[in-house]
């Protein structure tokens, strides 16, 4: 089983090597190199059909898995691709990111931002690893309740980026703070759910032997939301952009678990 896992994952890491490689020519040629984050769930869920493919356990266990993950990461790079690429909007993380790499701007873009995020993509897919080799027949507790968890992070999620979108849609809106929803009790409410839907994950894996290594996925991907990539860099922007009125959001509303509003 070792050595499956490995064969599979070195497959995984070839094979998404080769879409963020395309996708890099893409966002070189429309000169926007958000696409890339168009990639990271089309990553996740490519792995994820390697090992459904060539991985050798149970056929239903593979393919509710693999339901799951395409779901997930098909919804979200949909969303990604028609708010941000289909409008021409470049992400202001990788404008910065411009200025920074100067000359080299394309080969870094490749290497530190396409092809790192797709080595990180077959990193955090291993929880989809294990169960695609677990020959068991039967469905434990820990799969029926992770598929419940998996339902509810994907709507809450689906509806926090929807009241956004529509947010944003209003022109009246403009450089106003969106507090409506779910925005209203969690100023990231989008991640947070991101988070529940990787904790499903983290369970299904634990239901198979080795699974529990699957476990340091949504513990990545939680450090990674919190206090890397995720809240950090998206407030920065915001204050810079809103000034006092993403100050007093800040000061009333939760950062990351949806709560009671506090008081000014």
């Amino acid at each position: 089983m070792y050595e499956k896992a490995l064969f599979l994952l070195f497959v995984a890491y070839v094979v998404v090597f080769s879409l963020m490689t395309i996708l890099w020519l893409i966002g070189k040629l429309i000169h926007n190199y958000s696409i890339v984050d168009v990639g990271w769930g089309l990553s996740i869920s490519t792995a994820v059909i390697i090992y459904f493919i060539l991985g050798d356990g149970f056929s239903v266990r593979k393919g509710v898995f693999a339901f799951m993950a395409c779901l997930w990461g098909w919804r979200l790079s949909y969303f990604i691709f028609t708010t941000r690429v289909l409008t021409g909007h470049e992400d202001s993380r990788y404008a910065a990111f411009r200025n920074e790499y100067g000359e080299k701007v394309d080969r870094k873009f490749f290497t530190n931002v396409f092809q790192f995020q797709g080595a990180l993509a077959v990193i955090l897919s291993v929880p989809f690893l294990f169960p695609a080799l677990n020959p068991d027949v039967n469905f434990l507790t820990l799969e029926i309740i992770s598929l419940a968890i998996f339902f509810v992070g994907l709507l809450g999620e689906s509806v926090a980026d929807f009241q956004l979108a529509e947010f944003k849609l209003d022109g009246d809106n403009k450089g106003k703070v969106c507090d409506i929803g779910w925005w209203r009790y969690s100023r990231h409410p989008n991640y947070f759910f991101e988070w529940v839907i990787w904790i499903s994950f983290g369970i299904f894996s634990l239901a198979s032997p080795w699974g529990w290594i699957g476990l340091l996925s949504p513990l990545l991907m939680l450090i990674l939301l919190t206090k890397i990539s995720g809240i950090p860099l998206n407030e920065l922007g915001q204050l810079k952009s809103k000034g006092k009125a993403y100050e007093e959001y800040r000061r009333r509303t939760s950062s990351f678990v949806p709560l009671p509003r506090r008081k000014s």
